[in-house]
């Protein structure tokens, strides 16, 4: 008989007292990759620094360069060490501390909380660090996809054989959707394991498989969540917000972040029969600018609150095709997300599932008075996605 594992939450603290998720066996997926911990070869770490094992994308200890460093105090570090890309993502880390601009201060919201640089030695050289808040801490089986939003991820230096390089990755979400999916890691309920998919897989999708890539990340199979989803669609719908708004920087290969813990989507799908609202007052949002191309909005972020917003959600769980008041039951919805998070909330801690922009190596100023409109068209079918499962969700 085979040694039976402890889950990651029970095994013993390294040295650093920080907790090392091992991998699981490799039949997990076609796509799957073990985890950081069997990684050969990596190069001596300084004291109270290991390697991030729940990274799902960029630069990492696995192709043999130098990925990002977990500490003991809920932070991470993520190299700096790129001639131009390095310095630019530290400036704009830099900006967002003592800015005045009202699209930066909103931006600031939306982003890591920057705890400055940090110079290791590393591999017989020293390398620079950029220091953020780890958006997986606390969470004891943290589930993380990178979406990279926008259609063009190459940025206005990029030569011509980079340009072409990028053109072709992940072609048909690009294309159709302005987003790809370069990895996420997923702790499958039913299973019991945890997998990563890799940039292998996410070059597969399509326009259509990729919401199937959403639901494995969701943990579909074992019923969508709406807390889960309510949690999410507030960070989205938050980013949505500023990139409807914001005129001065364009985003070219950044990325949105989401976590969730799937030990707390666990006790929530087994308890939701027994959650009971209570009465409160909808938190109004303000209304949005046109999008890119000039027209209205899809949702109306200015209507009157409902008596309970639950009740609006329990109205849209019927066909479309035949009610016409569809869109106007998720505006409901929409409105007053705020009001039906901390109803799902109450009584926990904390919000157990986040989404984060990351990923400035390659931000510039904005050359003309309009809204970043590959980034806008990225983020907006992200969120059309998410909206669209929370309407197969049961009340």
């Amino acid at each position: 008989m085979s040694r039976l594992k402890l889950p990651p939450y029970q095994r013993k603290k390294n040295s650093t007292g920080n907790s090392y998720r091992k991998s699981c066996p490799p039949t997990c997926s076609f796509s799957f990759t073990e985890m950081t911990s069997s990684i050969p070869n990596i190069p001596k770490l300084p004291a109270g620094c290991v390697p991030l094992d729940n990274q799902v994308a960029g630069h990492t200890f696995q192709a043999g360069e130098i990925g990002i460093l977990r500490e003991n105090d809920g932070t991470i570090l993520k190299p700096a060490a790129k001639a131009l890309c390095g310095p630019r993502e530290i400036k704009f880390y830099e900006t967002l501390v003592d800015t005045g601009d009202p699209i930066l201060v909103a931006l600031k919201e939306l982003v890591p909380e920057y705890r400055g640089t940090q110079k290791l030695y590393i591999g017989e050289r020293y390398v620079e660090f950029i220091k953020l808040v780890d958006a997986t801490d606390g969470m004891l089986e943290p589930c993380i996809m990178d979406v990279k939003i926008g259609a063009r991820t190459w940025d206005p230096l990029a030569t011509d054989e980079k340009r072409a390089a990028e053109e072709q990755k992940y072609l048909a979400c690009k294309k159709n959707l302005g987003l790809c999916i370069p990895g996420f890691q997923v702790y499958h309920l039913n299973s019991g394991r945890v997998k990563r998919y890799s940039k292998d897989y996410g070059k597969k999708l399509n326009e259509k498989s990729i919401k199937d890539a959403l639901r494995i990340f969701l943990n579909a199979d074992s019923g969508l969540c709406r807390p889960l989803l309510m949690q999410l669609l507030s960070g989205l719908w938050a980013i949505q917000k500023w990139a409807r708004t914001q005129k001065t920087l364009r985003l070219y290969s950044s990325s949105v972040l989401l976590v969730y813990d799937a030990r707390r989507l666990r006790g929530s799908l087994q308890s939701k029969r027994k959650i009971s609202g209570t009465n409160g007052n909808a938190a109004q949002t303000p209304t949005p600018p046109p999008d890119c191309n000039g027209t209205t909005p899809p949702f109306n972020w200015n209507v009157s609150p409902t008596p309970d917003p639950i009740q609006s959600y329990q109205k849209i769980q019927r066909s479309h095709s035949t009610h016409n008041n569809y869109d106007q039951d998720l505006k409901e919805i929409r409105d007053q997300y705020a009001f039906m998070l901390h109803r799902m909330c109450q009584g926990e801690k904390k919000e157990w599932a986040l989404v984060k922009m990351i990923d400035f190596a390659h931000v510039f100023p904005a050359e003309e008075d309009s809204l970043d409109a590959n980034y806008l068209f990225g983020i907006e079918n992200l969120v059309k996605m998410f909206e669209e499962f929370l309407t197969e969700c049961e009340p």
